[in-house]
């Protein structure tokens, strides 16, 4: 069985190597679980105690897990989402939707129909619960494999972001709420997710789960404001 690690597998995948930002997202789907350790073998001493950690390899099954995560971290730029995505039903439904709506503005063109081959295919891949993420490969919707964490504009961005960002004098009330999310503005937020009518809610699942994370995610956020100022300076 060949081993690698996370900077020859991102080579093995894209023909690209000591691609900083690449190997790190890498790593960071190795320590959160999105690649399983059935997939990963470990090598050397370990002993967290001592601070000391073993070398990780990943197996060739880890591959095609590692491939779709970078591809989704290409649109979101964000590592528990897109574990989330692996992980939750609802989640993967609610960013196909998301992923169509930033390829039919990236192409120009206002139906599914009318966008590339490949783009079709991905967005299919995606809504099919029967398609495992971490077993086969979605098929890249990018222009000759070539990932948006690549360019230096794009990096710790993702692609929802930049559309969102250029658009935003024209934003809906879900990609308002998206885009303060994504720049951390949770107060902001959590304040316009507050603002959403209760109909829309009820009609718009990826914008229900939109505002359950946010207000999750602010909720979290002032518990953790509340235990510092217990702290003593």
């Amino acid at each position: 069985m060949s081993l690698m690690n996370t900077n020859q597998a991102v080579k093995a995948l894209f023909g690209l190597e000591n691609i900083e930002p690449l190997r790190s997202k890498a790593n960071t789907y190795l320590r959160n679980g999105v690649i399983t350790p059935s997939s990963v073998v470990d090598e050397g001493f370990s002993d967290a105690s001592m601070g000391k950690r073993g070398k990780k390899r990943l197996n060739t099954q880890a591959l095609d897990c590692l491939f779709n995560a970078l591809i989704l971290d290409g649109f979101f730029d964000d590592s528990k989402f897109v574990k989330a995505v692996f992980e939750h039903p609802e989640t993967r439904v609610n960013s196909a939707a998301l992923c169509e709506e930033v390829l039919l503005k990236a192409q120009a063109v206002t139906e599914v129909i009318h966008l590339s081959h490949t783009a079709q295919q991905f967005l299919c891949q995606l809504r099919d619960d029967g398609f495992n993420l971490r077993e086969s490969r979605l098929v890249c919707p990018f222009a000759e494999q070539r990932l948006p964490q690549m360019d230096l504009a794009m990096q710790n961005t993702g692609l929802l972001y930049q559309l969102l960002r250029t658009q935003r004098l024209s934003l809906t009330p879900k990609e308002e709420i998206l885009l303060c999310w994504l720049e951390q503005d949770l107060l902001a937020a959590a304040q316009l997710a507050d603002q959403v009518d209760l109909a829309l809610l009820q009609s718009d699942m990826a914008l229900a789960e939109l505002v359950q994370r946010v207000r999750r995610d602010y909720q979290e956020g002032q518990s953790f404001n509340e235990l510092l100022n217990y702290l003593p300076n």
